[in-house]
């Protein structure tokens, strides 16, 4: 917000439960812009409702996301039948699944550019999935062997997002930024927005408030 006022914008801001209505209030024209939806997921709104919605370039950074447990230390130690929380959100779910599957834990089938569970091939500690809402993932590691979780999740339940059993190998796949209605994407205001969240001030506060959590594209 002071960053905007100094380029001449007075900007007013509303915080959302759920990124869908958030979304949803961008298409419908509620608000002007979003921000923290990554790509893919927003792709993905796209294609279900008919929008138009664009990632303002260039887009800014991403945040992880890992496999956490309360109650192992290490990623050898998940027995087998271990309960796993995971999103269920089919982009999110894809993601999830190819952490693991890169580090071995299963395989997905090749073939299939975004998967799910019925695209498990090969599942050899016969983990047990449990389908929830992303922002529900980090509250059931109370009674899961093991949770899929965006590092902001867990930083917002006052939790250590570096403290992951293994983590993404890819996030420069699901970059985040100023997410606007197509017809504004050029504008001059959308610019501003994105080189006010990319300047020098703001990213040493976000280094300063949030510890890294947010991995800046240079």
């Amino acid at each position: 917000v002071p960053v905007m006022a100094e380029k001449g914008y007075t900007v007013t801001y509303q915080i959302f439960n759920n990124n869908m209505n958030a979304l949803v209030a961008v298409n419908d024209g509620s608000m002007d812009a979003l921000m923290l939806v990554h790509k893919p997921f927003m792709q993905i709104f796209n294609n279900k409702n008919s929008a138009d919605l664009v990632m303002v370039e260039p887009h800014m950074f991403a945040v992880g996301m890992g496999l956490f447990s309360e109650r192992y230390t290490r990623i050898e130690d998940l027995p087998e039948h271990a309960s796993i929380a995971i999103m269920n959100d089919s982009m999110n779910m894809d993601r999830g699944l190819r952490i693991l599957a890169d580090a071995d834990l299963l395989s997905i089938d090749p073939s299939k550019k975004t998967v799910s569970l019925i695209d498990i091939q090969r599942n050899p500690k016969h983990f047990k999935f449990i389908e929830m809402d992303q922002t529900q993932t980090v509250r059931s590691l109370q009674d899961m062997d093991a949770a899929i979780a965006f590092f902001s999740h867990m930083k917002n339940a006052d939790k250590d997002f570096n403290n992951y059993l293994i983590r993404d190998q890819r996030p420069d796949q699901y970059p985040q930024g100023v997410i606007v209605k197509a017809e504004n994407a050029k504008s001059k205001w959308a610019y501003d927005l994105v080189e006010a969240f990319r300047s020098k001030k703001i990213r040493e506060f976000a280094h300063k408030h949030y510890g890294g959590l947010y991995q800046y594209f240079d």
